[in-house]
């Protein structure tokens, strides 16, 4: 990935045993827990009650590179507001570059999700997220709990498909975008500090996830 909009760029990449985009050509230099790399990750929830989701490392067949993908399995609660989340504090970002692959594998209430990050705890971070039940991507911020709109674009995307979503957050300006076409441009203050990264999932949405691959500024 080229990062020419940036200057003094420290490079960490993290990903759930996948591939670049859809024709299946490695990362550079990418880190996956295809070789067990799970330190430092923790599954929360945001609001809501019951018990915490459930998220494993498993194997795929269609992982879009081989041989694993990192899934939300089980919801383990019936909260139609709860957001379930998967998170490491140690990957460390506030601007710069992150993408992920996701795949709506089921939910009949909501479906899909996609990347977290500047996470400060499971109360405050910002979140994009794709929903085929919804036919549109958004970009929100979360503080203290609340979660707010910033910006909404229609989307027709199918569950059992995956879709890359790409990040780009400097100081407050964001842009998201889908499979390389980008959909939002939203302006937020409310979490200016660097954070971690993870996943994100609403409600009853089992979804896979495979690279996720973070690009931050240096600090």
């Amino acid at each position: 990935m080229k990062l020419t909009n940036f200057a003094a760029l420290s490079l960490l990449a993290l990903v759930v045993g996948c591939t670049s985009n859809s024709n299946g050509e490695p990362v550079a230099g990418a880190i996956g827990f295809d070789k067990g790399e799970t330190q430092g990750w923790v599954s929360e929830s945001t609001g809501g009650s019951g018990p915490v989701a459930s998220w494993s490392v498993h194997a795929d067949k269609h992982a879009l590179s081989a041989p694993n993908v990192l899934s939300m399995t089980a919801a383990n609660h019936e909260d139609e507001s709860r957001f379930n989340l998967h998170w490491n504090r140690e990957l460390k970002f506030g601007d710069g570059r992150l993408s992920v692959a996701v795949r709506a594998d089921a939910g009949e209430i909501d479906q899909g999700g996609g990347p977290m990050w500047r996470v400060q705890d499971a109360n405050n971070y910002y979140i994009c997220r794709v929903n085929p039940l919804e036919a549109n991507f958004r970009v929100y911020v979360v503080k203290g709990g609340v979660r707010k709109q910033l910006a909404t674009a229609m989307i027709e995307t199918q569950a059992g498909e995956w879709q890359r979503l790409e990040v780009e957050h400097e100081g407050d300006r964001i842009r998201c975008s889908v499979d390389g076409k980008k959909l939002l441009e939203a302006t937020d203050s409310s979490l200016p500090a660097a954070g971690g990264v993870g996943l994100w999932t609403k409600a009853d949405a089992l979804s896979s996830f495979d690279e996720l691959l973070v690009s931050a500024k240096a600090q």
